[in-house]
């Protein structure tokens, strides 16, 4: 037991010798409680971490009697944990991520190699960094070993040594709790300063306790408390400030977002308010969200760049480029939800900057049957009492195709209808095989119903003759699934029924029409600002490009919490972005398949890859 505490603790101080550089990569700073929390921080994850592994090793040294065991494995697996934090690190380095599933099957793909070179002189330090790590690793196991069996009896009657375990896990305890603490603390009061380094540590654990905070401290959170701007960044977004160009023409921007309304969804008998719309608009057939969820959906539509940088924007609380443009130019804006914006966080990411007056998501009622309604209502009366002489900004989320889809009586088009969803029952409700199924048509419903609240929303505007001079967005922030990809809901997969949804965009005196080509979510900011008449390169502050011009991208990605997938028109490959599961990569083909053999596909695909690698960093510091 004394040996293996002690070769734990060597590793320990090895681990954070090789991982100090994390320090150097994160924002500077002045202020102080913030340089000692990441210090903290830094001694309590890799405690955590080392305790796991003594955790997995314990039963070896307590139960194993075979020396060449005991001599073997311990070395290997901290020899492989030390290997692991020295390549993070360096990945850290150039490309501001840790290892994950796109890092494993860039490397691991075939014909990799001709793009990726790692240089004799890299390979040759690396062989020697790993061969004096294995040195330490088996020599310092050995001397300790060869130091308790000669002196045990000494040992076991030395109080000093017998206490030191006591002691440093009671100061390791202490640096825990001060480290999880100090976040909670942090987060509760949008401390940027502070909650910006969460991504700076592998496998870094936060503690949010906002509800307990509130529960149990009797603290209050403020609405809009953004009570510290962090000076210093990781963020290097956007890569040049936006240039407010003479130039610039002010548009009015309604964007309609329906929750989990998926691609199919848009036709005659469902939605035929938005369908008759559709014909005065540019349809978007092939269009994707940036998410599987609704954090991940809106935020790549306010944002236009990747949902893996969600988490640093909300450490940050940083504001979109298109919001902060619009503020320069004196809009107004009206935001309305049948969903609090609290969660997901769009009050401290997208509407981070904007009056508190200018929300409204907590509308009476029980959900999305009541609450959408109100909201066309809110809407039509913002726009009668508008002042023409102002542009205006309005975000609309309609949330009654949500799970459990709502919808009034009359709108019980699609017979049967389950009264409720029994999640008992619901993997019967698989609509590959039955499209009328009483869940499926609940769900349809709720679709119907959302068409009669868009229908109102668009009254308003054109019975106020606001359609002249208003751009009009109507789409989902994902899709819902019935199993017709083997999975239900939304959040689970990237099947098409889970993130291609519809996209209709109206632009006042643009030629109606079909548009096939590939699109996302990350899209929508560019198509704005050049509405407006920017000149600026999207490639700026966006991963996407503008809707109204040619450019057609080879592959769309989405996002989830911690995976994401990059989509193609032949595959779908979806990877980690965390290290605890960067080996869970999938290639999927056809209906969402799991491909026989995924090497072909992923050779194909290498330039991609790194392409995509570059992306993923290139809003990074």
């Amino acid at each position: 037991m004394k040996t293996l505490f002690f070769f734990l603790l060597a590793n320990y101080i090895l681990s954070m010798v090789i991982a100090y550089p994390y320090l150097s990569y994160g924002p500077t700073t002045e202020d102080l409680w913030a340089w000692l929390y990441a210090h903290v921080a830094f001694l309590s994850t890799f405690a955590i971490l080392m305790m796991v592994l003594g955790l997995l090793l314990y039963p070896l040294t307590r139960f194993i009697k075979s020396p060449i065991q005991l001599f073997s494995i311990p070395p290997t697996l901290l020899f492989i944990f030390q290997v692991l934090l020295l390549i993070d690190v360096r990945i850290y380095e150039i490309f501001r991520y840790h290892i994950n599933g796109l890092v494993i099957n860039t490397i691991t793909t075939e014909g990799a190699g001709d793009s990726v070179h790692l240089g004799r002189t890299t390979i040759t330090i690396l062989l020697l960094i790993l061969t004096g790590i294995l040195i330490l690793e088996w020599g310092c196991l050995w001397g300790l070993t060869r130091y308790f069996s000669r002196h045990s009896q000494r040992v076991s009657h030395h109080g000093l040594v017998k206490r030191i375990p006591v002691v440093l896990f009671l100061l390791v305890f202490m640096v825990v709790m001060t480290d999880k603490i100090i976040f909670a603390y942090a987060n509760f009061y949008d401390k940027t300063n502070i909650i910006r380094y969460q991504k700076l540590f592998p496998l870094y654990l936060p503690l949010f306790a906002d509800e307990t905070i509130e529960k149990y401290l009797g603290w209050k959170k403020e609405k809009s408390p953004i009570e510290y701007r962090a000076k210093s960044s990781l963020l290097n977004y956007p890569l040049k400030e936006f240039r407010m160009e003479e130039n610039l023409k002010p548009i009015n921007m309604v964007w309609i977002v329906i929750d989990s309304w998926r691609f199919d969804m848009l036709n005659e008998d469902l939605t035929p308010r938005i369908k008759k719309f559709s014909e005065s608009s540019l349809v978007f057939e092939n269009h994707y969200s940036g998410g599987n969820a609704t954090r991940f959906g809106i935020y790549s539509m306010f944002y236009g760049i990747y949902g893996t940088y969600w988490h640093q924007i909300l450490s940050e609380r940083r504001s979109p480029v298109l919001i902060d443009v619009l503020q320069k130019m004196d809009y107004d804006f009206k935001i309305l939800s049948s969903t609090q914006l609290s969660y997901p966080e769009f009050r401290k990411t997208a509407f981070v900057n904007l009056p508190p007056n200018a929300i409204e998501d907590r509308l009476p009622g029980n959900g999305g049957d009541d609450r959408d309604p109100i909201i066309a209502k809110k809407f039509t009366e913002f726009i009668k009492n508008h002042d023409r002489k102002r542009p205006f900004f309005s975000f609309m989320f309609l949330d009654a195709p949500h799970a459990p889809y709502r919808y009034p009586k009359e709108f019980a088009r699609f017979q049967p209808a389950a009264d409720e969803i029994n999640y008992f029952e619901v993997r019967k409700a698989h609509a590959q095989v039955d499209k009328n199924h009483p869940l499926f048509n609940r769900y349809r419903n709720a679709v119907f119903f959302s068409d009669s609240v868009v229908h109102e929303i668009l009254k308003a505007l054109r019975e106020e003759n606001l359609l002249d001079s208003t751009a009009v967005v109507i789409t989902g922030d994902h899709g819902e699934e019935f199993y017709e990809a083997g999975y239900y809901g939304h959040t689970s997969a990237f099947s098409d029924f889970q993130i291609k949804v519809p996209l209709i965009l109206y632009i006042p005196g643009e030629k109606p029409g079909k548009v096939t080509r590939l699109t996302s979510h990350l899209d929508v900011v560019p198509t704005m600002l050049s509405l407006m008449g920017s000149q600026m390169d999207p490639s700026l502050y966006s991963h996407g490009h503008s809707l109204t011009g040619k450019t057609e991208d080879r592959y769309v990605i989405s996002s989830g919490w911690d995976t994401f997938a990059m989509i193609d028109p032949g595959a779908t490959l979806v990877l980690s972005t965390e290290i605890y599961n960067a080996r869970t990569a999938e290639v999927r083909t056809g209906q969402y398949q799991l491909a026989d053999d995924p090497k072909p596909v992923l050779a194909v695909r290498t330039k991609q890859l790194l392409e995509l690698t570059k992306n993923l960093s290139n809003f990074l510091k």
